[in-house]
């Protein structure tokens, strides 16, 4: 059974993600991402403030242990994780926030 979810997950990632340079500090490798982006709206005072904020979901079985300082680069454009990842409900996916570098 969990190797079809494994399976299912893979086809999701490979059809709908894109790919992304994972580093940490000790490796760099590619891996397939799903990656949304939420605005979120800040008030400073009498201003109003756009966030700039990325929520990345990785397989744990391309990302073993993900931690806040790794980075994913997208393109041209870099990420930076600041919050410790969270499993989703199945366990197979990381929720990683974060933001750009």
């Amino acid at each position: 059974m969990q190797e079809n979810i494994k399976r299912l997950l893979k086809d999701c990632f490979t059809h709908l993600g894109q790919q992304a340079l994972y580093e940490s500090k000790d490796k760099s490798y590619m891996v397939q991402i799903l990656k949304q982006q939420p605005d979120k709206l800040y008030e400073i005072g009498e201003g109003q403030f756009v966030g700039e904020m990325l929520i990345l979901e990785v397989s744990v079985f391309d990302v073993l242990q993900p931690v806040v300082g790794d980075t994913f680069s997208i393109g041209r454009c870099r990420y930076r994780v600041h919050t410790p990842p969270l499993r989703d409900n199945s366990g197979m996916i990381w929720k990683i926030q974060a933001s750009g570098v």
